[in-house]
């Protein structure tokens, strides 16, 4: 018998200067490209749309162009301990004050988490017929401002007819409690240069009000502007979202109308899952940042959405995107 290759491939492919695992369908081309070497990163994904390969993520093209502005746009970012904003960069957990490095330094805050430009360990690549998986560990030492550890597990799979999935699970290692929550940082397109054109759809309950350095008042509005499909058109979002209670997932929709291409971002939501969700149109309005999070900015204050893991404990949640049905 003639050797056939699996449909579903993980390629590993050095360009450029940036290391990528590539999560591939040999049927239809459609990839998930992951960067190992910062934080897990995803770096790009294209979807089949009338025969012909449309890019959805903007990613990083090089190596100079990653390391000239991650810390500033933060492209695909694993955002953890924390996602968005600390403010001051400060926090007190169980009575002990702790410094974060202040990354944003003109908005005077900690953003985005501690491993954004980490380098995590692949400790599997499973080829297969019917979807293949990566799995990336980082097995964290204390650092400075976050002195707990932990072991943090991505798992990434790209499935026959249900799209792409990806797991987190977040292990304490510790004998006392520590503090954690999730985001991850996404910025989407949906095959035309502008995102004016684009619809959007998203489960909102209601939207966080925010002062001027983007850290939450204490204050709440609700919010159902884009509840139905609606074109963003000159639509400004910087905000986070507090997402419908009552389901397991909630999904936002991007479509380009003209060409009726579009797909569904997924999030699992529920205890210790993605209850938020924020939205960044950034000012070129190329893409549009669509952000799964556990917790809202500055979790590690004002405590809205913040998971304490007790001694040993393990969580993990789920996010992904499809083809609309």
């Amino acid at each position: 018998m003639a050797y056939t290759e699996l449909r579903f491939k993980i390629v590993e492919e050095r360009s450029e200067g940036i290391l990528r695992y590539k999560l591939l369908d040999n049927h239809t081309g459609e990839y998930v490209s992951v960067l190992p070497e910062y934080g897990g990163a995803i770096n790009g994904m294209a979807l089949q749309h009338n025969g012909e390969l449309v890019e959805i993520m903007s990613g990083y093209s090089s190596e100079n162009e990653l390391k000239e502005i991650l810390n500033s746009s933060f492209r695909g970012s694993n955002l953890f301990p924390f996602p968005n904003r600390i403010q001051d960069a400060k926090y007190t957990f169980q009575n002990e004050v702790h410094e974060l490095n202040m990354n944003f330094p003109h908005e005077n805050n900690a953003i985005h988490g501690l491993v954004f430009d980490k380098a995590f360990k692949v400790v599997d690549a499973e080829d297969g017929e019917i979807a293949c998986i990566l799995i990336l560990e980082f097995n964290s030492k204390p650092m400075p401002g976050y002195p707990f550890t932990y072991l943090f597990k991505v798992i990434y799979r790209l499935n026959e007819g249900s799209g792409f999935d990806c797991m987190v699970k977040i292990s304490n290692n510790m004998d006392q409690s520590i503090p954690v929550a999730h985001g991850w940082h996404p910025y989407f397109m949906a095959g035309i240069k502008q995102v004016n054109g684009i619809s959007l759809e998203f489960p909102a309950d209601v939207m966080l009000d925010v002062d001027d350095r983007n850290i939450p008042t204490g204050k709440e509005e609700k919010y159902s502007e884009f509840n139905t499909l609606k074109q963003i058109g000159e639509t400004q979002l910087d905000n986070c979202f507090r997402l419908m209670p009552g389901n397991n997932i909630a999904s936002t929709i991007l479509k380009d109308e003209q060409s009726g291409f579009g797909y569904r971002i997924w999030q699992e939501t529920g205890k210790y899952k993605y209850n938020y969700l924020q939205i960044y149109t950034p000012p070129d309005r190329k893409s549009i940042a669509i952000e799964p999070m556990t917790s809202a900015p500055n979790a590690f204050n004002n405590e809205k959405g913040l998971i304490v893991l007790a001694p040993f404990e393990s969580i993990d949640a789920s996010w992904g995107i499809s083809h609309l049905s």
